[in-house]
């Protein structure tokens, strides 16, 4: 299955330039040349027979289409959050009792 996804995603963000290299026979492939089809020898090279599956991974990896230009989204911590430990409080609190938990026992 996950070579389904990869495959999709190669069509959409790799259509025009080769995104595997078969290492035997130096021949190059698209992802319209990989074909559409899924199933036994859709990784297959046309001419020699070798596996392209390694080749194709290996794209993926290293490809700047595929790669985030921008740097993941980093969030603050639990520790500095803004929230004041009253609040904090209530929501453990609400938390607990939605859980079934003792809310009078944990509050102590």
């Amino acid at each position: 299955m996950l070579f389904v996804r990869l495959r999709s995603l190669l069509f959409a963000s790799c259509p025009d330039h080769p995104v595997a290299l078969c290492e035997k026979c130096r021949r190059t492939y698209t992802p319209e040349q990989l074909g559409t089809e899924i199933g036994d020898g859709c990784y297959l090279c046309h001419d020699c027979g070798a596996d392209l599956r390694e080749s194709v991974v290996a794209h993926a990896r290293t490809c700047p289409n595929l790669i985030p230009q921008k740097p993941l989204a980093r969030m603050a911590s639990v520790t500095s959050s803004m929230i004041s430990p009253a609040v904090s409080n209530r929501f453990a609190t609400r938390r607990r009792a939605r859980l079934g938990l003792d809310v009078h026992t944990a509050a102590r």
